[in-house]
């Protein structure tokens, strides 16, 4: 059926995606889950799969939570609904995401560095950033994979744009865009502003509709809009809080505490660029020594649209999403994690491959090693907010294994779902402080429910107060045990 020629090639492709898909995998399920964002996302996957209401993020059959699109919660099912209870299908989607990634690149190289295909790719792949993100449950390893997608999608147009005819690429784009929008919103479609720009620099603007096809937009609004309209049929006024509080409100104010100062994207974004690229930063440290004859020449940019376009697509693509980044009140360092994708694309036009290259590969193959033992040390790396850990003690102190566990006036281990299968939730004491929300239920009101197997978790330093309460309403309070700086208390009549 294959010649012999194209089963060789065939066995290759097979054995270097199995490698991707190892390397991507080895020690995802070791380490425990970290609060407090680890353990939100999967909370919220775990209760979908309880209820089968996959249209409402929710913490809790009270408490709905749309700070973000459901596609990440979605993907954190399927990988437990597939692998099971325990972090290995919590962070199976990273894992494949990565992995996906790295094929992505390599394909966007074959156009963009068609000589040295294979080196972006494996520059992504040993990138530390990436590679450290993609076993941290959130929603950036993911929306990275779609933007690429979508970059793809928009590069294989521009390749071929000189063709007549269909451009299913450019559905590619869009589709990609909305699976970006509902996984993360707006930030998603930043690449579409870097897109827009090289298109006008090496187009015009009469190229710039092409890019709006109706059945691109048609594309986008299916996949990415669809869930939106149903919540907003379902919860009105949901809108209003996406824009407002979800969108202007971060990029604008400091609302959220995601380092509003004005130093902070100097602080947060820089080192992680430098450290995030190693090994791979030396090429694009000589790159910025000469910033000043590219970037700030008027004919560095023109010889560059003329004879090759692509060094200044890249350049956009890092730069304009970080702009936005850096002028957003709302900064942290996941989120510039989809710029590493343009990044290994610019340090493989920058890298010499030719020197010292048996030394190279064998300093690349410890670091490989290096990386893979870093996501090792995380399983027995000590951490104060690790969820398996306290689901350890919970076990070990409290017998039956609460059906309620009920965090006092402090953010809760969200994840003590995954490990005890037991709701969790968050209450307030009568002494409101700065960390508590509207949808707070007063600690009075959750006694006052009388649920049979409840467990209370509070500081050490509040214990008094929560005792008192319980007292005041007739109640008498068991200490079971504690762990670390928290108590656990079982209230009874």
């Amino acid at each position: 059926m294959f010649g012999k020629g194209q089963s060789g090639r065939i066995i290759r492709i097979a054995l270097l995606v199995l490698a991707v898909l190892s390397f991507s995998l080895l020690f995802q399920g070791s380490r425990g889950l970290w609060e407090r964002d680890e353990g939100r996302y999967t909370n919220i996957a775990v209760q979908m799969l309880k209820t089968e209401d996959f249209i409402v993020p929710a913490f809790n059959d009270d408490v709905p939570h749309f700070a973000k699109p459901p596609l990440t919660y979605w993907a954190i099912a399927g990988g437990i609904s597939l692998l099971g209870m325990n972090e290995w299908g919590v962070r199976l989607p990273n894992a494949l995401a990565f992995a996906a990634t790295i094929l992505v690149v390599f394909a966007l190289a074959t156009t963009i560095t068609p000589g040295r295909s294979w080196l972006p790719p494996l520059i992504y792949a040993t990138f530390l950033f990436p590679y450290s993100a993609a076993n941290i449950v959130t929603t950036d390893t993911l929306l990275t994979l779609w933007e690429a997608v979508a970059v793809l999608g928009f590069v294989q147009w521009w390749h071929c744009r000189e063709r007549t005819g269909w451009f299913p690429s450019l559905l590619v784009m869009w589709g990609a865009f909305g699976l970006a929008f509902l996984t993360k919103g707006p930030p998603g479609m930043l690449p579409l502003l870097a897109i827009m720009v090289f298109v006008l620099l090496a187009g015009g603007w009469k190229k710039i509709p092409l890019l709006f096809s109706i059945s691109g937009i048609t594309t986008f609004a299916l996949v990415g809009l669809g869930w939106y309209v149903m919540v907003a049929i379902t919860h009105p006024g949901i809108i209003a809080y996406f824009i407002r509080d979800e969108f202007v409100n971060r990029i604008a104010s400091g609302m959220h505490h995601r380092n509003p100062q004005w130093y902070k994207p100097f602080a947060i974004y820089i080192p992680v660029l430098m450290l995030g690229t190693l090994p791979w930063a030396l090429p694009l440290l000589r790159a910025a020594r000469s910033i000043p004859r590219t970037l700030f020449s008027r004919s560095w940019w023109q010889d560059k649209l003329d004879r090759d376009q692509w060094p200044v697509f890249l350049l956009l693509w890092v730069s304009l999403p970080l702009a936005v980044f850096f002028l957003s009140s709302s900064r942290l360092p996941l989120y510039i994690l989809p710029l590493f994708a343009p990044l290994s694309l610019l340090v493989g036009r920058l890298t010499l491959v030719e020197y010292k290259r048996g030394i190279a590969a064998y300093l690349l193959v410890a670091w490989v090693f290096a990386l893979v033992a870093l996501k090792f040390s995380g399983s027995i790396y000590p951490y104060a907010k690790d969820s398996r850990e306290m689901a350890k003690a919970i076990q070990a102190m409290v017998r039956p294994v609460p059906q309620e566990i009920v965090f006092i006036d402090s953010e809760p281990f969200w994840g003590l779902r995954l490990y005890l299968h037991s709701e969790v939730e968050r209450v307030v004491t009568s002494n409101r402080d700065s960390t508590t929300t509207s949808s707070d239920e007063p600690l009075t009101a959750e006694l006052l429910e009388n649920e049979p197997s409840k467990l209370l978790i509070v500081d050490k330093r509040k214990a008094g107060l929560v005792i008192t309460a319980c007292r005041k309403l007739g109640m008498e309070v068991r200490t079971r045990g504690e762990y670390d700086t928290w108590l656990f208390l079982t209230p009874s009549q």
